[in-house]
């Protein structure tokens, strides 16, 4: 492919990343309405709060320090210091820009979305006992730490999925799920979310994920 072809496939994908960004950054505002406007005073809506609850009651010294190990590895400083460093060594070891590109487009569109979508929604924290000693000043809908979570270890495994075909890149898809999956617990746990905070970072995040795997890799795999 010529320079200019080169140049006009990147604006075509950069033109592409941008209108599904607000796309879904309007679908992600309708959800939060959704659960501020609605949800409450509906069944769902008080067994969301019932699971904080009943956590809240069944916490232990086990468990306690072990959510604050998972919910540190998505702090917003850990989570780009590791996407830096993965992104840094994948394109060492591949030889081209494209993992870094993906690593460095998922999290911060991710970030903006999720900045975006809790300023406007405004969602409450959980009305529990919170485990940390503060928390992000931003609202409860969507768990940014879960969002964060998956784009990064998402998107690591969407690199080894687009650089090899051995087996073993199913364990590291798996390893990215148990991770996602400990974040996710772990705010709710600590009472910084309710669960459909945590299920609205998973619609915000995997859709981006895969459409910045679909644009920013190689198609020949």
């Amino acid at each position: 492919m010529t320079t200019h072809g080169n140049k006009m496939r990147a604006l075509r994908v950069a033109g592409l990343l941008v209108l599904a960004w607000a796309l879904w950054l309007a679908v992600m505002l309708a959800l939060g309405w959704l659960v501020t406007h609605v949800l409450p005073g509906t069944r769902l809506g008080a067994a969301d709060l019932a699971v904080d609850v009943w956590l809240a009651d069944h916490r232990t010294g086990l468990l306690d320090p072990a959510s604050a190990t998972a919910t540190g590895l998505c702090s917003t400083t850990n989570v780009f210091v590791i996407g830096a460093v993965a992104a840094i060594a994948a394109s060492v070891v591949l030889r081209h820009w494209w993992p870094a590109l993906l690593l460095v487009v998922a999290l911060v569109g991710e970030l903006w979305m999720f900045l975006v979508t809790a300023m406007i929604t405004g969602r409450p924290r959980p009305q529990v006992a919170h485990l940390d000693a503060a928390l992000p000043p931003t609202s409860s809908f969507p768990s940014g730490h879960t969002a964060a979570a998956v784009c990064l270890f998402g998107g690591i495994a969407v690199i080894v999925c687009r650089a090899t075909a051995a087996w073993w890149r199913y364990l590291v898809v798996a390893v990215a799920v148990v991770l996602v999956l400990a974040v996710a617990a772990s705010r709710i746990y600590r009472g910084a979310h309710n669960p459909t905070d945590a299920l609205g970072a998973v619609v915000l995040a995997v859709p981006w994920l895969l459409l910045c795997a679909r644009l920013l890799t190689p198609r020949e795999r």
